[in-house]
């Protein structure tokens, strides 16, 4: 368990990746309450797991995370 809470935030994480037909694919979350590693981290293991039969392993995942300001 964490005793500072100071880097936690509500993260924008967009995720770029292509598609085993070459396209590009990119889908955008909000992540409540997290780090922006856990962010990073939980968008990547979404897109893994709902998108694993069209997913071009030959190319990365990219994933960019940034703080909203509300």
């Amino acid at each position: 368990m964490m005793l500072f809470f100071g880097n936690h935030g509500d993260y924008e994480v967009t995720c770029n990746f292509f598609s085993k037909e070459g396209q590009t694919i990119a889908k955008k979350r909000v992540c409540h309450n997290v780090s922006k590693k856990e962010a990073r981290d939980g968008m990547r293991d979404y897109v893994t797991n709902r998108f694993s039969d069209i997913i071009d392993v030959a190319h990365p995942i990219k994933v960019v995370a940034k703080l909203t300001t509300k």
